[in-house]
């Protein structure tokens, strides 16, 4: 009997390390953020991304998505509903909310440059400032232009995906209608990213099909936004959504309202 008397312990110990290493994973919880952005009120929108990321903040949110052109939302004036990143006057104030709260935000905004090139830009801030933004490639042509929706007429386009870090997970972006070209999804594939922001500004129902499928091709938890209200003559319906690598919808909103989306992510 002697002989096993130190092989009991050893089993013990090995087994309390292992169930402690699997409960002490990191995680982090998600906000999507749904609400109204209002088109061409770039302050207002701002005071609402403060409000909302705030609220989310109380609830232990420590990464926090918003949708496409959230600052400014579709606008017939480009130039001047545009602003510099992450030197303009929004991108200032929410980084230092992103520093005040110790989180990761991200939002969209209507980019210019100083050579004057504009771009639909997905910005992204944490607890110690600016990380990384993502302009929008694939870019939607709209020859009838209802809402100001023809990008083609007003932006430039990025360069596609590329992997950044954010809170120690291999990111990487795309923006609406980025990920119905095929292109986009395989240059996403081939980083092999942890997960995947994607941000949206439709009218449209939420395509949580599609959605699902783009994870799966990818192997990666996607994180979808889309915006509620008003965009001109638009009726927006909202539609966030966390999906898993494999395509399994594990979280999505209920409503067609405000609305944030709460998610604990392991890392």
């Amino acid at each position: 009997m002697k002989k096993y008397l130190f092989i009991l312990p050893v089993f013990f110990l090995v087994s309390y390390c292992f169930s402690q290493k699997e409960s002490e994973k990191e995680a982090y919880r998600i906000a999507i953020i749904q609400f109204d952005s209002f088109p061409e009120q770039n302050e207002r929108n701002v005071k609402e991304i403060e409000r909302l990321a705030q609220k989310a903040a109380a609830m232990g949110s420590k990464i926090i998505l918003f949708h496409e052109n959230t600052v400014a939302d579709y606008t017939g004036d480009v130039e001047k509903n545009s602003e510099y990143v992450p030197d303009g006057p929004s991108c200032r104030k929410i980084e230092a909310l992103a520093k005040k709260l110790n989180l990761y935000l991200a939002f969209g905004i209507s980019e210019k440059t100083r050579d004057n090139h504009y771009y639909i830009t997905h910005v992204f801030m944490g607890p110690k400032g600016f990380i990384y933004k993502y302009r929008k490639t694939w870019i939607w042509r709209d020859e009838d232009d209802k809402g100001y929706r023809n990008e083609w007429a007003r932006y430039d386009v990025g360069n596609g995906p590329e992997i950044f870090k954010l809170a120690g997970l291999r990111a990487t972006c795309f923006i609406c209608a980025d990920g119905e070209a095929p292109r986009c999804i395989q240059r996403a594939q081939l980083l092999k990213p942890d997960i995947v922001f994607y941000p949206n500004n439709r009218a449209a129902e939420s395509e949580y099909a599609k959605y699902a499928e783009r994870a799966a091709q990818i192997k990666a938890t996607m994180l979808v936004a889309n915006r509620v209200g008003k965009s001109w003559q638009y009726d927006c319906r909202g539609g966030c959504a966390v999906i898993s690598s494999s395509g399994e919808i594990l979280a999505k909103t209920s409503t067609n309202q405000e609305e944030i989306l709460i998610y604990d992510l392991q890392k």
